[in-house]
């Protein structure tokens, strides 16, 4: 016992602690950068060439692309049973192989199996500075952070990359005779290091090497692009402007106000959290930074973790105590001691098994641990009060230990192995929320585990004394609960039993009816499914997209004017709850962000992955916590929302409230060859879904892009000898630039470009006036080289498993209706009159609609696996077909109280209630074994009377099943009281067990012993029949 305790102790401290448990996404990216090409170019050139690539290749279960700007991602989704470094191997292999690839202009394809870190906390580094200073700072903020032991994931959000362009006129290139292409190739032969190779002297080897490579706007200056002979020099400072400073993109990032940039700290899998954070602050403490300059934590996540720590561990100890003063009211003082210990030694053996599976200190570990309080001590608790009552029989026998052990130890093994059994299938669930909630079935299978130990040796070792420690008040207390409990069973308990025994059939009926009532209760929406509920969080984010193509300045005035409706808002607020002492002023801190928009999906499976472009913004509003103001995050942002401006044409304006974010309610991939086709039938989709009630933020992937200038080569051009790759050169290099090459400047990298001067690519003139070489060196009008045709594109081309698609999204208003009621009426009304307008036209789930379905169809069939196991174990026992199924009849009546729990404490059912419905279905069940096997023991002894031997057995469990049935119910209580933000998507777990145990545990007193009454009646009938059959048989 004190070895499992001190090696267990010592195991869960040194456990990593985090907020959620990493999870792998089993998928690879591949991302190729083209800067410049238009989406139409990246899927023709890039998405469909790795496709093609990727067919024949064995685990790939979805390839699914998406061609936009500038860049190229194809994600390849692997099956749960491949291998990923095989995979990825072979998906590295077939891209190398595509001929031709990547197109000469683009960057190498970046190819990695997809990771997904766990963001901690981020830095605002922030004040009233240049650029520059503001970059230097995080910079050395970051560097300084990665030295850390502690750190080992930072990176800098909010900033442009660093920049040195070479911009030359097109007057001084005609001045000089000098063209873009003569100027990026001496650049490029003057900034070069070149190894010579090794000269082998007699003195030693001696290497050789060239060294020029330049490195700074200054150093460019000096390149030499023409000499004379009278030793006059033409250098590169003398025909252009060199600019050593950031890439030519528009981005504004402001933090309560000044520019800033944020400093972001990730945590790997092998780091602690908390360490992590405290070695951050210490760092903190002691830096020191110039007059304007500030920095905050911003968003840390770690504040959470501590919260929901301490939160879990209230829980855990009140929840332990109220189990310990419920077996104080029935047990012995010595026994109720020794019961409640085995909660504390099942909980250190079992956390000194799961340690080594690599299982963290995190929210649901903690929550796992909750779970099992009341759980852990079933098997204890039969056992203790089958020894028990064995001393009581045969005061002051010895073996009266071993007589209580033996007579519980078939039915309390299986009881364990059933619970077991239930929640081990949990553990092969495949989707993104069953990977997250892994650490229950884990923690609970290894505590049960530990606890059938301790309950056959450990406490049958301090039970062997016969001697009571009950004294005084404590005594009177157990004799008149125990005295009242058996006048409870015998007055109304054996006669109730009796009763239902005498009307078995009539007491089916009613454990039936209660069945149909809650199937009326979940149907008619009384009780409704939310795959996982809105929870409110402590801040409040906006995301605006206009048009593609909408400029800088318009989406930067509409932002404003939507943070003045915040602030304003919220400056109200705080004037409304002036005089209320408990109210702390509303808004923490605000950032705010023109041309870039992060992810806006929280929570484990959360990637951080961010946009930029100029019709972008986002604003983070972070709220002091939900105890300490007079308003709730959602309300906040529903009026924040009624405030926002009217903004023509706006693509999307979404108000995130919410504490998880998983991606939109309901999406919906629809699948056709034709462009057109796939408009039309998005926007008739978008059209039905605006008619559902409480449906909001209705979105398509299929946006026009940008405005497109393509051009073709007349004959004049062709006959000057010009060629597509000639002219595509020449206004790539003028407008966006060639690059030359990129340098490697302390840990950042650097592009060098030379383009045209800003003031010569910023007009429609400026394309039009262009002027093209020809190759025998004169000009030619770009007007008369080539036809200038206007197009405009989609500014996103998705496709998956090689077929175009359109992804059409949209979130609900809970109160009003929810994800899976919108699904039903899609599937009803919408979905068949679009297939039969747009006959070719197929449709599927798409992101969080698309893994919710996964995540239920794996639960279904996991729940299945688990009732086969539990029937096989408990026909092994039984030596029965009948009785398990018996047995087994009590699981649906647990599912029946989990409901009238939801129902009665105005939950939603949720995917997290659902988890712990197939978990109740273990516990069930041991109520229900240890009721039968007492049953078939007195049948074994001469109990020949089925309803007498019934109603002794139930008289003699009622006990255990009642200890039972509070110590798992009053574990849980601390979950179902609390009230914090930290708790709430983890208590309908609490209440689909603890309601659900307490219902069935009621039904089992009945139902099992009416329906093996039945199963009797059945068996003589059938052995009637039969006879009447053998006798009409011998006569003829």
């Amino acid at each position: 016992m004190l070895f499992l305790m001190v090696v267990g102790f010592m195991a869960a401290r040194d456990m990593i602690t985090e907020t959620f448990p990493s999870i792998d996404p089993k998928t690879i990216t591949i991302v190729t950068p083209y800067s410049g090409a238009t989406p139409y170019d990246i899927e023709e050139s890039i998405t469909r060439r790795v496709e093609e690539g990727m067919i024949g290749i064995d685990g790939v279960k979805r390839v699914s692309s998406s061609a936009t700007e500038g860049v190229g991602r194809v994600t390849v989704e692997m099956e749960h049973f491949a291998n990923p470094a095989q995979v990825l191997d072979d998906v590295e292999t077939a891209v190398d192989s595509l001929s031709d690839f990547p197109p000469q202009e683009a960057e190498q394809s970046s190819i990695v199996k997809t990771k997904l870190t766990s963001s901690m906390m981020s830095l605002a580094v922030y004040g009233a500075v240049d650029e520059k200073t503001l970059h230097y700072w995080a910079e050395r903020i970051e560097g300084d952070l990665l030295n850390l032991p502690e750190v080992s994931l930072v990176d800098i959000a909010g900033g442009r990359r660093y920049e040195i362009a070479i911009e030359v006129s097109e007057l001084t290139l005609r001045d000089y005779g000098l063209t873009l292409d003569d100027v990026a190739r001496r650049v490029a032969e003057f900034s070069i290091d070149i190894p010579g190779g090794n000269l082998r002297t007699e003195a030693g080897d001696i290497l050789i090497r060239v060294k020029g490579k330049r490195y700074t706007g200054l150093e460019f200056a000096n390149i030499t692009i023409r000499s004379r002979s009278d030793g006059a020099q033409l250098r590169l400072g003398d025909i252009a402007t060199i600019h050593d400073g950031f890439e030519d993109t528009r981005l504004i990032n402001r933090y309560n106000g000044k520019a800033a940039l944020f400093v972001r700290v990730s945590r790997s899998n092998s780091q602690d959290t908390l360490q992590m954070e405290e070695a951050i602050k210490s760092y903190l403490n002691g830096l020191s930074l110039p007059q304007g300059l500030s920095i905050e934590i911003w968003r840390n996540r770690t504040d959470i973790l501590r919260d929901r720590i301490s939160l879990m561990l209230r829980n855990a100890i009140l929840g332990y105590l109220l189990v310990f003063m419920s077996l104080l009211l029935f047990l012995d003082l010595k026994l109720a001691f020794w019961t409640s210990l085995g909660i504390p030694i099942s909980f250190l053996g079992g956390l000194l098994l799961v340690s080594f599976t690599g299982i963290t200190m995190n929210m649901i570990t903690l929550f796992a641990l909750i779970v099992v309080i009341g759980i852990v001590v079933d098997d204890a608790i039969v056992t203790g009060e089958s020894i028990f009552h064995e001393q009581q029989m045969s005061p002051g026998d010895p073996t009266a230990v071993l007589r209580g052990v033996h007579l519980v130890k078939a039915p309390v093994t299986i009881g364990v192995l059933t619970t077991i059994a239930a929640f081990a299938p949990l553990l092969m669930s495949t989707g993104t929320l069953a990977q997250v909630m892994r650490p229950v079935p884990l923690v609970v299978i290894a505590i049960l585990s530990i606890s059938l130990i301790e309950a056959f040796y450990i406490l049958p070792a301090h039970l062997a004394n016969t001697s009571t420690w009950s004294r005084g008040i404590l005594a009177k207390v157990r004799d008149r609960t125990q005295a009242g409990l058996d006048r409870f069973v015998q007055r109304r308990i054996i006669p109730a039993i009796k009763l239902g025994l005498n009307y078995r059939y009539a007491t089916l009926a009613l454990a039936c009816a209660s069945i149909i009532i809650s199937v009326g209760i979940f149907k008619g929406g009384i009780v409704r499914f939310v795959f996982f509920p809105q929870i409110d969080s402590d801040h409040i984010t906006v995301s605006l997209k206009m048009p593609t193509g909408t400029p800088f300045e318009t989406t930067y005035q509409y932002a404003e004017q939507i943070l003045k409706a915040g602030e304003a808002l919220a400056a109200e607020v705080d004037a409304q709850y002036a005089d209320d002492p408990q109210a702390a002023a509303l808004v923490e801190a605000i950032s705010f962000t023109v041309g870039s928009l992060s992810s806006d999906r929280t929570g484990p499976s959360a990637s951080g992955a961010a946009a930029n472009s100029e019709n972008l913004a986002q604003i983070r509003m972070e709220l002091v916590p939900g105890d300490r103001r007079p308003i709730s995050s959602g309300e906040l942002g529903r009026r924040w929302r009624e405030r926002a401006p009217a903004i023509p044409g706006v693509e999307s304006l979404v108000f995130r409230s919410n504490l998880v974010h998983m991606g939109d309610d309901v999406g919906l991939e629809l699948i056709h060859r034709d462009e057109k086709t796939l408009a039309a039938a998005a926007q008739q989709l978008k059209r039905g879904l605006a008619t559902l009630e409480g449906v909001s933020e209705i979105e398509d992937s299929f946006e026009l892009g940008k405005r497109e200038y393509v051009f073709e080569l007349t004959r004049a051009g062709l006959a000057a000898g010009l060629t597509p790759a000639d002219i595509g050169r020449q206004l790539r290099q003028a407008f966006y630039g060639a690059e030359i090459h990129r340098i490697q400047r302390a840990r950042n990298e650097l592009k060098v470009m030379v383009r045209y001067p800003h003031a010569e690519r910023r007009n429609l003139r400026d394309l039009y006036n262009a002027r093209l070489r020809l190759p025998n060196g004169t000009e030619m009008d770009l007007r008369t080289a080539v036809v200038i045709r206007e197009e405009r594109g989609y500014s996103r081309i998705e496709r998956v498993d090689g077929r175009r698609i359109v992804t059409v999204t949209a979130n609900v208003e809970e109160k009003i209706t929810t994800p899976d009621d919108v699904m039903a009426a899609l599937q009803k009304d919408v979905l068949p009159q679009l297939t039969s307008v747009f006959p070719a036209l197929s449709y599927a789930y798409s992101g969080a609609s698309r893994d919710q379905r996964d995540d239920m169809a794996s639960l279904k069939d996991n729940l299945l696996i688990a009732l086969l196991v539990m029937f096989v174990m408990l026909a092994s026992l039984l030596r029965s077909y009948i009785q398990p199924l018996i047995i087994l009849s009590a699981i649906p009546f647990g599912f029946v109280g989990s409901l009238l729990g939801h129902l009665l404490l105005g939950f939603d059912i949720s995917f997290v209630s659902l988890f712990g419905m197939v978990a109740l279905s273990g516990v069930v069940v041991n109520d229900s074994v240890v009721l039968v096997d007492y049953y078939n023991h007195l049948r074994k002894n001469g109990r020949s009377d089925i309803p007498a031997a019934l109603v002794e057995a139930v008289a003699r469990r009622f006990r255990p099943i009642l200890l039972t049935t509070m110590t798992t119910s009053f574990g849980l209580l601390p979950m179902l009281m609390e009230t914090s933000l930290q708790a709430r998507f983890l208590i309908p777990m609490a209440v689909s067990i603890a309601f659900g145990i307490l219902y069935a545990s009621i039904v089992i007193i009945f139902l099992v012993p009416a329906l093996i009454v039945i199963a009797d009646d059945f068996s003589r009938l059938g052995r009637g029949v039969k006879k009447r059959i053998s006798a009409r048989a011998s006569m003829v």
